[in-house]
């Protein structure tokens, strides 16, 4: 999978996605097809749900960074968790998905 993101787009997730913060990380499972994915990090869980599809996706991670104390050398690795996240169909760019097709949980 090689997705792309956009550092001025929000993301959130996708409709029919729900994740739930595990011992191990976080499990994700996607409702319209039936998919379960694991998250083997904590951080990326919380960084999933910082993505509120409001605000951009560079600004997310500079806060992400700064409240997790990390080093901006994490932005990197961070974005291609996102990109990679989004190809997978877990997030969406708040732009794709009207806010009336989000799942309420």
């Amino acid at each position: 999978m090689n997705a792309t993101v956009e550092l001025a787009a929000c993301y959130r997730l996708a409709p029919n996605v729900a994740i739930r913060p595990e011992r191990f990380g976080g499990l994700v499972y996607r409702y319209d097809n039936r998919r379960l994915y694991f998250l083997q990090s904590h951080r990326l869980v919380d960084l999933v749900n910082h993505l509120d599809g409001h605000r951009s996706l560079r600004d997310v991670l500079d806060e992400f960074l700064r409240l997790q104390d990390l080093p901006s050398t994490a932005h990197e690795t961070l974005v291609a968790a996102v990109a990679r996240l989004a190809g997978l169909g877990i997030l969406t760019d708040c732009a794709a998905t009207p806010l009336s097709q989000v799942r309420e949980g």
